[in-house]
């Protein structure tokens, strides 16, 4: 069913009232539009439902892992620039690193992991010079449990407001080595993830879940988006939650159709779990 581009952009102004929503870029927000008019058959005249469905699409792909506490991240990062203008000490970094991390659930998860988590990442990859974050949120804050002293770091999002804070971000602690980028991208448009630059790391946290359909016939879509991403990096670190929104533990929090898949493709992968998530890290045999 053909809707017309007028008809679509209207739609987007509506779904976009919402304030949880208005900072998800137009496309992203086309996109899940004409999905409900593919997968319903439908036009967009029962405003209702299709407002009620492509929201509760959008909100499961990124407003489920925001807090309250989003619009005070901007507090923390000028509070962050005056801590590094007057050269203060590790503690006081980190502890402000922790009040922006604070303000996504998954990031504030794994606050307390991080140092340990990137010291196990690293002794599988060595330690890189250039990494890619997909789907990246905030990850990108938490450089400073890194360890590293110099890194180029490529941000990837469909969240324009996390886009430009990043930037904001990335300028500040330049002069801590961090050399980074963020930009949107959809990472469910296979054409696009093929032009990303190259990189020693590439870090997929809880999004593959999110991006692969449940429709088994569109199952292929996860397998080519790894197999790609393998033509980018030598490795990539592929989380999944192992609790739910409600904090409760998941029953089977392997990924077993995951771990078949990489085996099909002679795919390695070593496990590396803690309380809240699972990581893969992969690479090719």
């Amino acid at each position: 069913m053909e809707i017309n581009k007028e008809t679509i952009k209207d739609f987007v102004k509506k779904i976009k009232q919402n304030k949880k929503y208005n900072s998800i870029s137009d496309d992203i927000v086309e996109k899940e539009i004409n999905n409900y008019i593919r997968k319903f058959n439908a036009d967009l005249y029962d405003d209702k439902f299709a407002l009620k469905k492509i929201r509760k699409e959008l909100h499961r792909l990124y407003s489920s892992y925001q807090t309250k506490g989003k619009r005070k991240r901007d507090d923390y990062l000028k509070e962050l620039e005056l801590i590094l203008h007057k050269q203060g000490q590790t503690s006081q970094l980190l502890e402000v690193t922790k009040k922006i991390l604070s303000t996504t659930l998954s990031c504030n998860e794994r606050f307390e992991n991080y140092p340990t988590l990137y010291n196990e990442i690293f002794k599988i990859t060595k330690k890189p010079k250039t990494i890619l974050d997909l789907g990246a949120g905030l990850n990108p804050v938490s450089y400073s449990f890194m360890n590293l002293t110099k890194l180029k770091y490529y941000s990837y999002d469909i969240d324009l407001e996390d886009i430009k804070f990043l930037n904001k971000f990335f300028k500040i602690m330049k002069p801590k080595g961090l050399n980074g980028k963020a930009s949107e991208l959809d990472i469910r448009d296979l054409n696009k993830v093929s032009k990303l630059p190259s990189s020693d790391v590439i870090f997929m946290f809880k999004v593959y879940d999110l991006i692969i359909p449940k429709n088994k016939k569109k199952k292929k879509i996860g397998e080519e988006l790894i197999k790609l991403l393998l033509e980018k990096s030598k490795y990539l670190v592929v989380s999944f939650a192992t609790k739910t929104l409600t904090r409760k533990s998941m029953k089977l929090p392997r990924r077993i159709g995951f771990e078949m898949m990489l085996d099909r493709n002679q795919i390695k992968h070593k496990l590396i779990e803690t309380n809240n998530e699972i990581f893969y890290v992969i690479s090719k045999k």
